[in-house]
């Protein structure tokens, strides 16, 4: 019979400025209460826990997965090694699910990571795959390390085989090093991105019917206006070419272009929600929020990486920053989730 054997993070006795953990007495076998557990492994039960001093941080990335691979991936699999987690809406999943799918709507989700502690397989959809997205970085976020973490790649939709035609691809960003020649670059790029999405909230938002979800978008888009600003004072030290620029003439200048194959952002609002069953608003709702979700996901990826690739500089904090405020932009976007599909 096989059990988990837990890897156990201890600090190196050498490494001055950190303490061992308390309760943590010589000769006695540390638990799970005394220290946190940062991975397992399944050996034969009545192991202790694998002490490592310099153990390494091995969170795994998020990984894709498609509709058709789903049924050999649960295959190799026992039941209790996987949990496919459904995170739309209570309605959304009345009306039709994945077999065998757990449902918790994203709104909840952060209040029941403990229970999916206890799963070393976990694999989120959607409707599109948006918001499994964010559910996927909240896991990695908050899980064990060595938890794999899937996101399925088109949602609900996909896996039923039909077309999910009113989401549209963003463009890539590949924010690493490799991706731009200059810092002026990375942040023009920065900015672009920021206004690309003032342009989707104020689309959005001439169309909304729902009050709260017109104040939400209106909020969103006057703070995307003011990241940009904050972007150009940076880009004004980087680059003498904008030093005496007009911030309003230069982000007024950009297009805001994000779209793979030229559509723009205006255009994509105003088909939204129009090839759902009945047209109603819920799925504009619906539609709105998974895209403007993927938006703000892009732009934290983006942001945190380029606080990588300029870490120890002036830039770092500045785009840490940036990152944590896209985090909590999402937040905002998924307490509108109940108000589109109850």
């Amino acid at each position: 019979m096989l059990c988990r054997t837990y890897f156990i993070r201890l600090p190196r006795l050498t490494d001055r400025g950190k303490k061992w953990p308390r309760r943590l007495v010589p000769g006695r076998l540390p638990t799970l209460n005394n220290l946190k557990h940062v991975g397992y492994v399944f050996t034969p039960c009545g192991n202790f826990p694998l002490i490592l001093a310099n153990y390494k941080d091995t969170t795994m990335p998020i990984e894709s997965i498609y509709p058709e691979e789903l049924p050999a991936f649960s295959a190799k699999l026992k039941e209790a090694e996987y949990t496919l987690v459904d995170v739309r809406q209570p309605g959304e999943y009345r009306e039709g699910h994945i077999p065998g799918s757990r449902l918790l709507p994203l709104p909840e989700i952060e209040g029941h990571l403990d229970e999916l502690a206890t799963t070393p397989n976990l694999v989120f959809y959607c409707r599109s795959g948006a918001r499994s997205q964010v559910a996927a970085n909240l896991a990695q976020a908050n899980l064990p390390a060595g938890t794999r973490i899937l996101n399925l790649i088109g949602g609900f939709t996909a896996w039923e085989g039909r077309p999910l035609a009113d989401m549209p691809r963003l463009e890539v960003f590949a924010p690493g090093r490799e991706s731009f020649d200059t810092t002026s670059q990375a942040l023009l790029r920065a900015m672009e991105l920021e206004k690309a999405a003032q342009l989707f909230y104020q689309a959005a938002e001439s169309k909304a019917t729902s009050p709260k979800m017109a104040a939400t978008l209106a909020t969103l888009g006057k703070v995307e206006r003011t990241h940009a600003r904050v972007i150009f004072h940076r880009l004004q030290r980087a680059d003498a070419e904008y030093a005496h620029q007009n911030f309003e003439t230069c982000f007024d200048g950009l297009s805001g272009d994000i779209l793979e194959g030229g559509e723009s952002l205006e255009a994509v609002v105003a088909r939204l929600g129009s090839l759902g069953p009945d047209g109603t608003d819920g799925d504009f709702c619906l539609s709105v929020t998974e895209l403007a979700l993927m938006i703000e996901t892009a732009a934290y990826d983006l942001y945190k990486n380029l606080a990588g690739v300029h870490a120890g500089t002036e830039l770092e904090p500045v785009f840490l920053e940036l990152a944590e405020d896209e985090l909590k932009h999402q937040r905002l976007l998924v307490r509108l989730l109940p108000e589109c599909a109850a």
